[in-house]
């Protein structure tokens, strides 16, 4: 017995998705009537009366004893005082079926990743359904084989070209497919790894409307049909060794383990790809690139053996587009950046000498390994800084770099702090790239305060940012600034004093230390804010009221009205660093 847990919007036929097939209605109430499987409906409660079957009330009232827990007592409009989430409700729903065989859910939610559940999409469980994928004993499931002995997933006899073209566009990513057509007055069934409508087959009214057909073997050429001599065209997933079969040249392996490896990577021996990394035939060498590039989104480890071969390509120079063999040194980065860091010196020259694909997948690379290892990207700190002064593609990815070398080398990148500066203000670029670029300059800032004169204007406009992160980095920037300049925060005083004040912890707390330390070189400039500073004493965070401590008690005699506010926090406070900075604030105001 499974049971199964369903959505209704954009779920089941009553209101589908409108973009994706849905779950029949009549499928729910078979499912839950004239099958054994246990049925419940968890999302829009219009189902459970629709298909007659239990909601969430009947589940929690099958727990009788925590019914107060979970929905409490009922309203005057009808609904209940609370409700579990949809999460909870799967929970509640496993608990009365302890033995069940399998846990169904089907939602346009993604609830991936509930324990113990299976999550289906709707236009998903419908094709799993059908395969026998869920249960084969389902009223529904088939195992079809087509005429030449691959299994199908999917299947027409097409009755037009404007209902083949459908198909196929339904089934785009499909890993192959089986035609069987009546043309030369012959039927034939053959196993293809492509096909698609001749455009001009279907522009001119004389032309009969044709298919063009790229076998799945790799030595076979590629032919025409006549869609109205098609008999049957199904989806299948042919075997791994027919995609070489009766290949005999390097070109016709290469192509065929692309084409496997575009199916099915899992199944691609690395090894076949490896010895065509090397052949001396173009075409060869480039689909076993593509290859190995497939494989390494889902099996990285297994193509580490692969680098030797790579540095020597990248280092040749001969690659038209290098931008897919440097992605494949991205992903194998991701993995495990340590395999990949002995190559940055081939990966460097990529970032500046390049078209933009090939610098923007040298950057991403080079960031994944500066976040493990940024001693190993020190070198190509300065390519990676071209690419921010040539307005190039790929700048978030060289500032992600950037930010990664600068938390344990700044010396590194003071050089090339004002090209980061000018990203600072790109409000083209996303709000964490623009935060990477704070970041490594607050870091810059701290070691080396002569850069801060150079940058400061750009930071400052961060100030007024609609991002709160980019706020909270801009205050805490000119904050590092002030611990070696106190005046570099008067000329935004004005708004650094209504950001003391913001919902944003780190923007009060790194605003407040400006200030303070304004105060301490200035407290003349400072002394009309002295009452905002007063409020801070109240606030939450304990660093917010020691920079408040600070800044009044470097006005002194200008804050005089702050005293009995002082008094009551000194009374009241429970944190020793602010304790001791209240008692000085008093001594220093009462002197």
């Amino acid at each position: 017995m499974h049971v199964f847990a369903f959505d209704r919007d954009w779920t089941v036929d009553v209101n589908p998705h409108p973009h994706h097939e849905a779950v029949p209605l009549a499928w729910v109430r078979q499912l839950a009537h004239e099958t054994d499987h246990a049925v419940y409906a968890i999302g829009n409660q219009d189902l459970a009366a629709e298909a007659a079957i239990p909601g969430v009330v009947d589940i929690v009232g099958r727990h009788g004893d925590d019914w107060d827990d979970w929905l409490g007592g009922k309203q005057p409009d009808g609904r209940y005082e609370r409700f579990p989430s949809r999460r909870e409700r799967l929970g509640l729903i496993a608990d009365l079926h302890p033995d069940a065989e399998g846990y169904v859910v089907v939602d346009d939610l993604d609830l991936s990743d509930i324990d113990g559940w299976e999550h289906y999409h709707a236009w998903e469980f419908v094709p799993a359904v059908k395969r026998g994928d869920i249960d084969p004993a389902l009223p529904w499931a088939r195992d079809p084989v087509a005429d030449g002995g691959s299994p199908t997933s999917a299947g027409i006899a097409p009755i037009g070209p404007d209902h083949l073209e459908s198909f196929l566009d339904e089934h785009e990513d499909a890993p192959g497919y089986e035609l069987t057509d009546a043309g030369d007055c012959e039927t034939r069934t053959r196993l293809l790894a492509a096909i698609e409508l001749v455009p001009q087959s279907l522009d001119r009214p004389a032309a009969a409307p044709a298919v063009r057909c790229q076998p799945l073997a790799p030595a076979g050429e590629s032919f025409t049909v006549r869609v109205a001599d098609i008999e049957q065209l199904s989806v299948v997933d042919p075997p791994a060794d027919l995609y070489t079969a009766g290949a005999d040249t390097p070109s016709e392996k290469a192509l065929g383990l692309r084409r496997l490896a575009q199916a099915d990577p899992e199944s691609v021996p690395v090894s076949k790809v490896l010895t065509l990394l090397d052949s001396p035939a173009r075409d060869a060498r480039d689909d076993a690139l593509r290859a190995l590039h497939a494989v390494a989104r889902v099996r990285p480890e297994d193509c580490t053996p692969a680098l030797p071969i790579l540095r020597s390509i990248l280092d040749s120079g001969d690659l038209e587009t290098p931008a897919g063999t440097l992605a494949t040194l991205r992903l194998l980065a991701a993995a495990d950046p340590a395999d990949v860091a002995p190559l940055v010196d081939v990966i460097g020259p990529y970032l500046t000498d390049s078209a933009g694909p090939a610098r923007r997948e040298a950057a991403r690379t080079l960031g994944e390994i500066a976040a493990e290892a940024p001693e190993d990207v020190l070198d190509a700190v300065p390519a990676l800084a071209t690419i921010l002064e040539d307005d190039a593609p790929g700048q978030s990815y060289a500032l992600y770099a950037l930010s990664c070398v600068s938390r344990d080398y700044p010396e590194a990148i003071k050089p090339v702090a004002e090209p980061i500066a000018t990203r600072v203000v790109d409000e083209d670029l996303p709000s964490n790239t623009r935060l990477n670029a704070t970041a490594a300059l607050g870091r810059v800032v701290d070691e080396y305060p002569d850069v801060g004169p150079e940058i400061v204007d750009d930071v400052a406009v961060l100030l007024d940012a609609d991002d709160v992160k980019l706020r909270a980095n801009a205050a805490g920037l000119l904050s590092d600034l002030t611990k070696h300049d106190p005046l570099a925060a008067e000329p935004n005083l004005d708004r650094l004093v209504e950001l003391v004040t913001a919902d944003d912890d780190y923007t009060r707390i790194n605003a407040s230390a400006a200030v303070s330390r304004l105060a301490e070189v200035a407290p003349h400039v400072v002394a009309p804010h002295a009452d905002t500073f007063v409020t801070l004493l109240e606030d939450g965070r304990e660093l917010v009221r020691l920079n408040a401590c600070w800044a009044l008690g470097h006005l002194g005699d200008h804050a005089t009205e702050a005293l009995p506010d002082l008094e009551a926090l000194r009374k009241r406070e429970g944190d020793s660093d602010v304790l001791t900075r209240a008692q000085w604030a008093i001594t220093e105001i009462e002197e």
